[in-house]
């Protein structure tokens, strides 16, 4: 009896070790998830939403292969009173730095400037993307009011 007494108060010893090992490392992993989300939505919007939006806006419609909208200072103000088209190039614009952001970082790593792994690294590539996104989101937010019927929530 003491035998099993032992076993059971050396598993409630190791699983409160790891118990205190794992609440040491939630918040980092918490952080390097958002990071590594950041970066594949960013790949994504990279590879497949910005190139069409470049082929649809840029190539196709001044060449006449399809209709869009004209090129006019008034018709994108007016566009941007859509909730959801500030939405979209807020995340158009910004999302791809937080790509850029860590192949950046990485890719410094890989030359051997192994201080780019550390916190100041960080702060100083992630927070350069967080300042653009800033930058966006006022830029395009300040731009035109958004307009849902006749309420004008900004303006």
């Amino acid at each position: 009896m003491g035998d099993r007494l032992g076993l059971h108060h050396l598993g409630a010893v190791v699983v409160l070790h790891l118990m205190e090992h794992v609440d040491q490392r939630r918040r980092p992993a918490l952080m390097h998830m958002f990071w590594w989300f950041m970066f594949a939505q960013g790949g994504v919007i990279a590879a497949l939403l910005l190139p069409a939006h470049i082929l649809v806006q840029g190539i196709l419609g001044p060449l006449g292969g399809m209709p869009v909208a004209d090129r006019h200072y008034e018709t994108w103000v007016s566009a941007l009173h859509n909730p959801i088209v500030k939405l979209y190039l807020i995340v158009l614009i910004s999302v791809p730095f937080f790509h850029f952001a860590h192949r950046l970082r990485y890719l410094v790593v890989d030359f051997g400037v192994h201080e780019a792994k550390g916190m100041w690294a960080q702060v100083g590539f992630y927070g350069t993307s967080v300042a653009i996104t800033i930058v966006t989101i006022w830029i395009v937010w300040t731009t035109a009011p958004i307009d849902i019927g006749a309420l004008h929530l900004l303006g």
